[in-house]
């Protein structure tokens, strides 16, 4: 029964770390897109940092959550 209660709390810790990430990813998306606005890029580029961004951090997430360990 401990090797259970284990496992479970390492998929916690897995999948909290991943959650970080995205949340890493995002605040730094909000963070480009208000650098760009304020350094004269175009309002277009600017708008699509954040979402850019933050795709990438869900997709970086998501590849940690899945990668198999090597044996």
């Amino acid at each position: 029964m401990k090797l259970k209660n284990l496992r479970d709390a390492f998929m916690f810790m897995k999948v909290l770390s991943a959650g970080l990430v995205v949340a890493g990813y995002a605040f730094l998306g909000v963070w480009v897109s208000n650098w760009l606005s304020q350094n004269g890029w175009p309002m277009w580029v600017s708008f699509c940092a954040s979402p850019v961004i933050t795709g990438f951090g869900m997709w970086q997430g998501w590849l940690f959550l899945t990668k198999k360990g090597k044996k």
